[in-house]
């Protein structure tokens, strides 16, 4: 099963300006290997589909993960460079006080309902956040979908050990939840799309504020000491590839679902749901993750409270 490239995770997009794509990298780069921890259709699917992977100067190892948490241990133990994963994630990756930095961000300028949220059955009686109290709730732990979960209960006033969460991943989400063995599924687009499109799901009603989140690039000291070039060019091409995108939208949806292996019309909505720059990180996106830490620690996920400033170099971007 994929796993999305990014998530747009709940508030508000703040507004960036276009970003000044740079083409060339130095000499300095000519002999560097850079490994990049990547999820399926994510970075190298993008790169790939909008021509921006050809003629680098360097070269470019990839390392496919299911998804961001094991990414970012790999990133912990340095045994790869930089990676890709959403705000969630990144919050328990803080946690352990790595030696590495986010360098960019994943900012969202369009919201959508269902970029994240909960999955039901067709047939089932839930209808609310409410009804799920003493139920069981699947998702990937340190998600978006646990995220939507516990954003959803504290919305509802309701305390946040108040449904009973198995932590599966999206493909055993999907069929126990088939399977009534779950009464829902915190989940993420394209997996709502997938559920919805496909599996006859339907997503709660949740009263929780559309909800914004960002992404992040991250990569350990050692690579933005030593491959920082490397990594430059990457940003560049990735902010390339993104325009590219957003004005391709039915070619990018046709190659996303032949490198995913998702339906057309799943690849489809997705993308005509995707709207993101690869941008400089800037305060909102901090707050944005403080904010995270502290629901985190509020629901006893993390044992103490974080401060999460030292995760971001803030001027790595504006040299790109």
């Amino acid at each position: 099963m994929y796993n999305p490239l990014s998530r747009r995770q709940l508030l508000r997009a703040s507004g960036i300006t276009a970003l000044i794509a740079v083409s060339g990298c130095k000499k300095s780069a000519s002999n560097v290997t850079l490994t990049v921890g990547d999820q399926k259709g994510g970075l190298q699917s993008l790169l790939q589909r909008s021509g921006e992977i050809s003629n680098l100067p360097y070269k470019i190892k990839w390392a496919q993960f299911a998804a961001a948490a094991p990414l970012f241990e790999a990133l912990n133990a340095g045994a790869i460079d930089a990676g890709i994963g959403g705000d969630a994630p990144f919050v328990f990756f803080l946690a352990s006080n790595p030696p590495a930095q986010a360098i960019a961000a994943l900012t969202y300028t369009k919201i959508s309902q269902n970029q994240a949220g909960i999955l039901v059955r067709a047939d089932s009686p839930f209808q609310s956040i409410h009804d799920l109290v003493g139920k069981r709730v699947a998702v990937v732990r340190g998600s978006t979908g646990q995220y939507i979960t516990l954003a959803a209960l504290q919305s509802a006033g309701l305390p946040l050990d108040s449904v009973h969460f198995a932590f599966l991943q999206p493909s055993d989400s999907l069929t126990t939840l088939l399977s009534k063995g779950l009464d829902g599924w915190g989940s993420w687009e394209p997996y709502m799309s997938l559920g919805e499109l496909h599996y006859g799901l339907r997503p709660l009603a949740l009263n929780v504020q559309q909800l914004g989140g960002v992404g992040f690039i991250v990569a350990t000291n050692a690579a933005i000491t030593g491959k920082a070039d490397a990594l430059h060019d990457v940003l560049a091409r990735l902010s390339r590839a993104r325009t590219w995108a957003a004005a391709n939208q039915a070619a990018y949806a046709a190659g996303f679902a032949k490198d995913t292996g998702l339906p057309l019309d799943v690849a489809q909505r997705y993308v005509s749901e995707l709207s993101y720059k690869i941008a400089p990180i800037d305060t909102e996106s901090v707050a944005t993750v403080h904010g995270l830490a502290n629901l985190y620690t509020a629901a006893k996920l993390l044992p103490k409270s974080i401060s999460v400033n030292a995760g971001f170099d803030l001027d790595f971007f504006a040299q790109t």
